[in-house]
């Protein structure tokens, strides 16, 4: 890793950073419980348990997009 953000290329640091359970980068997402400005770089795939083994699983947006378009799934 090389403490940069997989989709904006920002320094990671003063944002929240999740881990991309499928290509293993980090990438930016904002705390909503703290009220963390920035926009996020990613998101939570929710209720794929049949498909990822997990309820909810970080994805940078690359990887939500080809998670969906391999598996029908449509965006939000």
């Amino acid at each position: 890793m090389n403490g940069r953000c997989c989709e904006c290329q920002e320094a990671v640091g003063k944002r929240s950073v999740l881990v991309c359970a499928d290509c293993g980068q980090l990438f930016h997402f904002p705390d909503v419980r703290v009220n963390e400005p920035g926009t996020s770089c990613g998101g939570h795939a929710i209720g794929f348990r049949e498909l990822l083994g997990r309820d909810v699983v970080p994805l940078c947006r690359r990887c939500d997009m080809a998670f969906r378009l391999r598996y029908g799934v449509p965006a939000l």
